[in-house]
């Protein structure tokens, strides 16, 4: 595993951020609603497993809310093996409905948290999603919608 961090990268990455960031507002005229972290019980190390996982989830929150989209960024744990994801996600549920959706989708699988986006003028969630991305061919970043 090879990680890189030159000015490059990181300009890349923070470009990135501020993309995501703005992302909502300007293309839904509101702000994300949601931050989600998402890791697992056992080792997940391919990218394509992962992502079938974590689409599961996103077909359950879309039954109920078909309007849901955002982001998801897999990072990867200390030791560079296994994958672990942050999202940042719009919504129309209230925190108990979405939460309940990820609980009951995701404790089987491991561990999950959900908070309430808050936009922060220094640094925020989406500078923490963002800061691994592409530093290997694992960290990467997907996008979720009904398109």
């Amino acid at each position: 595993m090879i990680y890189t961090n030159t000015d490059k990268d990181y300009n890349y990455r923070s470009g990135m951020g501020k993309w995501m960031k703005d992302y909502s507002l300007k293309e839904k005229g509101k702000d994300w609603d949601f931050c989600v972290g998402l890791s697992y019980r056992s080792n997940i190390n391919q990218t394509l497993t992962a992502k079938k996982y974590w689409m599961k989830l996103y077909k359950e929150i879309y039954k109920v809310d078909n309007s849901v989209y955002g982001f998801v960024v897999d990072e990867l744990d200390k030791f560079g093996k296994n994958i672990h994801h942050h999202l940042i996600v719009g919504s129309e549920l209230d925190l108990v409905s979405f939460s309940k959706i990820v609980r009951n989708n995701w404790d089987k699988r491991g561990v999950n948290w959900v908070d309430r986006y808050l936009r922060s003028s220094k640094w925020d969630m989406i500078d923490y999603m963002c800061k691994h991305i592409n530093k290997t061919d694992r960290n990467v970043m997907d996008v979720f919608n009904s398109l």
